[in-house]
């Protein structure tokens, strides 16, 4: 079980950077798109940069690891969350295909998708990605490593967030907020 725990772990952990760097590459605003990032991309690369190679070397510090028994349970859930979280992601930046950027834009042409897993959530692809990180967190074994991934990645993207949601009410003023009342934005049923 471990082996195949640990394999799998190695390839979610090759194939999660891969994915957000095709990501990245894939879906820059073109000059057609109105930008409204107000500098959050930048900040959230540094988060998530700072906040991987903190919890790797928090972890690897061993300041607060988990208790043995819980290692096996929290490495398996971590790697169950980040079999979950990255495909989400992945999903949800297909299902907004052209739309999709890594700046908050609004493009030429851009209508509000509410299919895919935007009919439940407002921000899958954020949901997606802090499912993966916590997973990494978990995967690592350490409560200090979990918290340096998990804790600023989450206020970096609730941030985003934040300005992402002006920028749609102010693209879409009637769908958007009626959009808005009909789905949670990160985690179904709750928020």
């Amino acid at each position: 079980m471990t082996l195949f725990l640990d394999l799998l772990f190695l390839v979610l952990c090759i194939a999660w950077p891969l994915g957000e760097l095709w990501i990245g590459w894939r879906h820059r605003p073109d000059n057609r798109s109105e930008v409204h990032d107000h500098g959050t991309l930048p900040v959230l690369l540094i988060v998530i940069l700072v906040g991987i190679v903190s919890a790797v070397g928090l972890a690897y510090a061993g300041l607060a690891p988990f208790p043995r028994t819980w290692r096996l349970p929290m490495f398996a859930t971590g790697c169950a969350l980040m079999a979950i979280g990255a495909p989400l992601r992945w999903w949800s930046v297909r299902t907004l295909s052209r739309l999709f950027t890594i700046r908050i834009a609004i493009r030429e042409g851009h209508r509000l998708v509410r299919s895919g897993p935007y009919r439940l959530l407002r921000h899958p692809s954020y949901t997606g990605a802090l499912l993966t990180f916590s997973g990494l967190g978990l995967a690592l074994g350490d409560g200090l490593a979990l918290i340096a991934i998990v804790a600023p990645v989450t206020l970096a993207f609730l941030h985003r967030i934040r300005i992402e949601e002006r920028i749609l009410s102010q693209a879409f003023p009637d769908e958007y907020p009626a959009y808005a009342r009909a789905t949670k934005r990160l985690l179904p049923l709750l928020w």
